[in-house]
């Protein structure tokens, strides 16, 4: 056996903080390994030593295996982690650190190589008797084979890409006319992703829970499970909430489904983490997806259920050691969710967002856990997945649970950026969720999310904040005649201004003086009683007419980013006295709703076209967005090209 003592991380955010937190317990060195846009992020901070590998995106980066075999040389690495995502599933990866004489923390590289399509997967499943989706993953991926086995299947048909998961190379198709251009799509996205177009069919079903199995095996043999996750709750077939147990599992078919995945281990020489993934119909049958042969996700569900450190699981039996749990020892205490914190706009059709997190600061809630890369100043770019955080609770029941993270999830102030959290929240309020009736399809059919907006009342009352934040900032920074409150006058009934734009709302604030630190405001002719009672970096205690506050702020030189549990965030721009340019805009022009790459360019100056073409494709944290034409016209101009990074609000092109 030989004892780990340096691991170098290849990976980058939460995960790689998530494992350096069990390194340094354990007594192992950390190294990260970190792209040009990782530079400043808080997991390079953490590592005990990091090395630059240069590049922007994945494939120059975290998918370079020469660069990563490189650093774990320089630094005298003896094992690698690959984290979930990027080379973790990479079978030749795995068996290059074995060649040149590291420890890859993980399955051995045939099983990765047997589970790694999922069209092998189903076989070696089927000749073991796991009960598999009806479907069709043969090896001719032609348009025209792929189309005639689809029709024999039947629709809805689902289009999977053999080599990996995440919703991406994903299509549901239920008409023949469809067909075609979803192949295309589905190959196009599958081989961007993960470098192979090759695509499977499957029965798809209308409604159906996705459940999946942690599993674990060691060298020795041993193969156990450490029980469920229900996981489907999805949104573009990405995971959004997470838990454990499943409410839709009674103890009967939770040992069957335990030991269907402890064989399918058993089958292929499974000695890590990994998951069996299961699809569950409304009538209790259950069917073979796949098996993700990393650690997930969502694994600190099923850590805060079993009191397993899974990643130090991991690293004792990459070193050779047994298991030190067997299964009659294991139990589920308790109940556990997770929910993703993305970087989106809920209200916008879910488009990724990218900026500056001018404060991050989870709430007091108990019983919470919080998983992410980012702190306060951290960048969310293009380049990588929108998730910056994840957000586990645990209670002792279902509902507790519930309650707890609905809670925290109110608390974080995530200033500066647009997440889901409020998509999360309202997801937690549904009575079906709440209830456990749900499936894969709750989202759309079952949920729709209304984007909350604020009263008139809670916006005036942010705005009264803003303006004794700015008050008492000026009044801070004054060197001269400091006995007087911020902004007297010799009038006494002149009042000050103080403007402030909300969105495309101005909000005026007319006030004046009545005291150290108590202030008359009118807003839209509304009166406010308001009194500063303390105000530190990021806090202002103040009360507005009797109502005490405690607002999280986050202050930056053109606007004041505020939070309050019960109302959610604001930012409220500051308004210079002086009139700016209005910007010009140009008719017919169509511009990016966000940062990425374009993907396709559809048209050229002269097509025609109508409303509903879509026009080009833009990648954008690993997702397509199709920019679609919303009136008739005549492609005047095209002012991009295909692998062009572009940013939001840039120019695309224009139509006349």
């Amino acid at each position: 056996m030989h004892l780990i003592r340096k691991i170098l991380i290849a990976n980058r955010g939460e995960i790689a903080l998530r494992i350096m937190r069990t390194c340094t317990q354990m007594g192992i060195a950390t190294v990260a390994v970190y792209s040009d846009a990782d530079e400043n992020a808080l997991f390079v901070k953490q590592a005990d030593e990091a090395v630059c590998i240069g590049g922007r995106s994945a494939a120059e980066s975290y998918l370079d295996q020469q660069k990563i075999m490189e650093a774990a040389k320089l630094t005298g690495a003896d094992a690698i982690h690959p984290g979930y995502g990027f080379l973790s599933e990479n079978a030749g990866f795995a068996q290059r650190c074995m060649d040149e004489g590291l420890i890859f923390i993980g399955p051995n590289p045939k099983a990765i190589e047997a589970m790694g399509s999922k069209i092998g997967a189903k076989n070696i499943m089927q000749q073991r008797g796991v009960p598999t989706i009806p479907g069709y993953n043969g090896e001719h991926q032609d348009t025209d084979t792929l189309t005639n086995e689809a029709l024999r299947i039947g629709f809805p048909v689902l289009l999977k890409a053999s080599a990996g998961g995440g919703g991406k190379g994903m299509r549901i198709v239920r008409t023949a006319a469809d067909l075609s251009k979803s192949i295309e799509a589905a190959k196009r996205e599958a081989l961007s992703a993960f470098g192979d177009g090759t695509l499977l069919i499957e029965k798809y079903f209308d409604s159906a829970r996705h459940i999946e199995f942690q599993i674990f095996g060691d060298k020795h043999g041993n193969a156990i499970h450490c029980f469920e996750r229900e996981c489907s709750i999805q949104r573009r077939y990405q995971k959004i909430i997470e838990e454990t147990p499943s409410p839709a599992l009674s103890p009967a078919l939770r040992q069957t489904m335990g030991h269907a995945a402890v064989e399918a281990a058993k089958a292929i020489g499974y000695d890590n983490a990994g998951t069996v993934e299961f699809i569950l119909s409304p009538e209790g049958n259950f069917y073979f997806l796949e098996v993700n042969t990393r650690l997930q996700v969502e694994h600190p569900v099923t850590e805060m259920v079993t009191g397993l450190d899974l990643v130090q699981l991991q690293i004792e039996v990459a070193q050779g050691l047994a298991l030190p749990v067997r299964q009659k020892d294991l139990q589920q205490k308790g109940h556990a969710i997770e929910c993703r914190l993305y970087a989106e706009d809920s209200a916008n059709n879910f488009l990724p967002t990218t900026g500056t997190i001018y404060l991050w600061q989870p709430g007091k809630t108990g019983g919470m856990r919080y998983d992410t890369g980012v702190e306060s100043g951290s960048v969310i770019d293009i380049y990588y997945d929108p998730m910056i955080a994840k957000v586990i609770a645990w209670a002792p029941n279902r509902y507790d649970c519930i309650r707890q993270m609905r809670r925290a999830l109110q608390e974080l102030a995530v200033l500066g950026l647009t997440t889901n959290k409020e998509f999360l929240v309202q997801i937690l309020d549904n009575a079906q969720f709440i209830d456990g009736q749900f499936d894969t399809h709750f989202i759309g059919s079952h949920f729709t999310y209304n984007a909350r907006h604020l009263t008139q009342n809670a916006a005036e009352q942010f705005a009264v904040a803003a303006l004794l934040w700015q008050w008492q900032q000026r009044n801070g920074q004054r060197t001269l005649l400091k006995q007087l409150p911020s902004g007297w006058r010799n009038n006494y009934y002149q009042n000050q201004m103080e403007v402030f734009r909300w969105g495309s709302t101005e909000i005026e604030c007319s006030y004046r003086t009545k005291s150290q630190n108590q202030l008359d405001v009118y807003v839209n002719g509304n009166y406010y009683d308001a009194t500063l009672n303390s105000a530190e970096p990021h806090a202002l205690v103040c009360t507005i007419n009797r109502h005490r506050f405690c607002f999280t702020v986050a202050d930056t030189p053109a606007a004041l980013h505020l939070h309050w549990p019960d109302w959610g965030s604001i930012s409220l721009q500051k308004v210079s006295p002086f009139p700016e340019k209005e910007k010009e805009t140009l008719k017919g022009a169509y511009t990016a709703p966000m940062p990425g790459e374009v993907v396709k360019v559809l048209v050229k100056p002269g097509d025609v076209v109508k409303a509903g073409d879509i026009l080009l494709i833009l990648s954008s944290m690993k997702m397509e967005n199709a920019i679609e034409a919303t009136e008739n016209g005549t492609i005047a101009e095209v002012y991009v090209q295909e692998k062009l990074f572009v940013e939001a609000d840039a120019l695309l092109l224009k139509i006349e």
